[in-house]
């Protein structure tokens, strides 16, 4: 009993530790226009301050373009999370649109629509993505963000129309049925709130793998454009200066991996919450 109590703490203490680190990203990354020491963008000195070391005037160090490197990575985290946000945004949308439907009407319609997804899932995501990034060159970051949603949805789909087909069983849904509940009243009131704990939890890690693919673009240079600054562009500044001047690739990396791995933390812990909270069978 004490070492499970032992894991709990654990556990908890690892889901508290990953919201300290998102709350800190996204607070930072929010007030970037008055934290930021100096325009992202801005060249201060290309012949002193390019690849300067960290210092307590540049906290973080600067790029090969004197540019202060935490002004990027605070501007760049704005990027990234908006884009993420979006993407996750509409990506969820419409998986929950799709399977609630799929899910709750007559099987064979429902089979019918998990085919379309079937046949959409065919072809690999990140191919279908990197057609539409090439399709759209210079796409703005709002257009990252829906290109990023309209490829991401279909796996999500997929669980909650088996999610919705196994809650249409349930004792609580039959006996609203029994007294005359109409089908929208049953989806929006019923089966809805019991999808709203794995929503929560799949959108965290589809905002968690956007914001990786979104850096993987943005270092192929297929995503965010310079000058603007993201955590892929910054990444991709700095791998060419790997052995002279490691903290340029450094600082976008540890934020990445940081905030990715603390959004899946959370996501795991809001899984286990509302499993734990499922009415049973």
């Amino acid at each position: 009993m004490t070492a499970r109590v032992q894991r709990v703490r654990a556990i908890s203490g690892l889901t508290l530790t990953a919201c300290v680190i998102v709350t800190v990203v996204a607070v930072a990354s929010l007030l970037a226009p008055w934290l930021a020491p100096h325009d992202p963008a801005a060249q201060l000195d290309v012949v002193r301050l390019k690849n300067a070391a960290p210092s307590w005037s540049h906290p973080l160090g600067t790029d090969p373009y004197s540019r202060d490197l935490l002004s990027r990575a605070l501007f760049g985290a704005r990027t990234s999370l908006i884009i993420g946000l979006v993407g996750a945004g509409i990506a969820a949308t419409i998986a929950l649109a799709w399977g609630l439907l799929a899910g709750f009407v007559r099987r064979q319609i429902g089979d019918r629509m998990m085919s379309v997804l079937d046949a959409f899932r065919a072809v690999p995501r990140k191919v279908v993505l990197l057609a539409a990034v090439m399709v759209v060159p210079h796409a703005s970051a709002m257009m990252l963000a829906v290109l990023l949603g309209v490829t991401s949805w279909t796996a999500l789909s997929q669980v909650l129309c088996v999610q919705v087909r196994s809650l249409r069983t349930r004792d609580f849904v039959t006996a609203a049925r029994s007294i005359g509940a109409t089908p929208t009243r049953l989806m929006l009131r019923h089966i809805g709130p019991q999808l709203i704990g794995s929503m929560t939890a799949a959108s965290a890690l589809l905002l968690a793998d956007m914001l990786a693919v979104e850096a993987g673009l943005s270092f192929l240079g297929l995503g965010v454009r310079a000058p603007h600054a993201s955590w892929g562009t910054m990444l991709q500044d700095g791998v060419p200066y790997l052995a002279s001047a490691w903290w340029i690739a450094a600082t976008p990396c540890v934020l990445l991996v940081l905030t990715v791995l603390s959004i899946a933390r959370i996501a795991d812990a809001v899984h286990a919450s509302s499993a734990a909270k499922a009415p049973a069978a």
